[in-house]
């Protein structure tokens, strides 16, 4: 018998390495932690023939009935629902920061950028600055340029994005032109700036995941079960989730005020699911497609069905935001 509690995982509005798709501005992960009963609790209550699947439920009025039954089962409470919900605009500047003038404060100025919020604060600042700077083309092309430098690598795409630097910082007030600077000097650290096998290196899942367990571990004291949907973000860490996981030391807060994480990781397992025979990932899913939906833009059909969802107490839940 296994004595480790379970949580299922899944995500919505993951555009994978297009971060700044302008038709899905925000991630959520979702992660649920019921046990076999409830699952067949949930199931009995609210029959449905059908993999729960929110694209698809919300195409028929049958679909939508069934979202709306599930979003409002007495389970679905705090208890057993969490979720992480993250700005993808913020998230490129925080990117920013972290990949260029991190290192720099770093390997140039030997200060450590992340004591004192530093990072937090630099991150606010230059996703202020940069939504609020005249010349929008120009920020477009400095974060598409970042984003495809950390992407592509090549000698094209680091000139292109220095390049944009450049650009910018002509054209710009004394502020952000200081923290132009400092990416600027990235340049001649690059080593350090450009790390291998990076596919994923601005995709938010992995992160998210790890910040949904340490939540996990606080409520349920204890190492965890992790089942996800089949994630290629995921399946690429596998590696270092496991010897995150399984450091031979003992337990220890790792970080920086609340910015603290336990290591080794407290996961017992982690394994990857087809969503489709998995009921528990199947909730998991429902309840991160339904934030991301009522929090974008939707089409005149399923306007109606947007602000029923919005009016349901299911949303006052507390959820983990990474926005500005």
């Amino acid at each position: 018998m296994d004595i480790y509690p379970t949580i299922f995982i899944d995500e919505a509005s993951n555009t994978g390495s297009d971060i700044l798709n302008t038709d899905q501005p925000y991630f959520v992960l979702s992660a649920v932690h019921f046990n076999n009963k409830e699952l067949q609790q949930i199931h009995i209550d609210i029959p449905y023939d059908k993999e729960l699947h929110f694209v698809e439920m919300k195409k028929s009025k049958k679909g939508r009935s069934t979202i709306k039954q599930i979003l409002q089962h007495p389970l679905m409470n705090e208890e057993h629902i969490s979720f992480e919900f993250v700005d993808k605009q913020f998230c490129i500047y925080a990117q920013i920061v972290d990949m260029t003038i991190e290192p720099v404060f770093n390997f140039i100025y030997r200060e450590d950028l992340y004591k004192k919020r530093g990072n937090i604060i630099l991150a606010n600042c230059l996703y202020a600055f940069c939504r609020n700077h005249p010349e929008q083309e120009v920020i477009s092309d400095f974060i598409h340029s970042f984003e495809n430098m950390m992407r592509k690598q090549t000698k094209e795409s680091i000139e292109d994005f220095y390049l944009n630097v450049d650009i910018l910082s002509s054209i710009s007030d004394e502020c952000l032109s200081k923290l132009l600077k400092c990416i600027y000097l990235s340049r001649y650290i690059l080593d350090h700036v450009l790390i291998e096998d990076n596919k994923y290196c601005l995709d938010t899942t992995v992160t998210s995941l790890l910040c949904m367990v340490d939540h996990w571990y606080k409520k349920l004291k204890s190492k965890m079960n992790v089942i996800t949907d089949d994630s290629k973000p995921i399946k690429s860490s596998l590696d270092i989730i496991e010897q995150l996981s399984k450091i031979n030391e003992k337990q220890q807060l790792v970080g920086y005020d609340t910015r603290k994480h336990l290591f080794p990781l407290p996961i017992n397992s982690l394994s990857m699911v087809d969503s489709k025979i998995n009921f528990g990932v199947q909730l998991a899913d429902l309840i991160a497609s339904s934030i991301s939906f009522i929090s974008g833009d939707t089409t005149f059909k399923y306007q109606k069905f947007q602000e029923e969802l919005k009016m349901m107490s299911f949303f006052q839940l507390k959820g983990y935001s990474i926005k500005p």
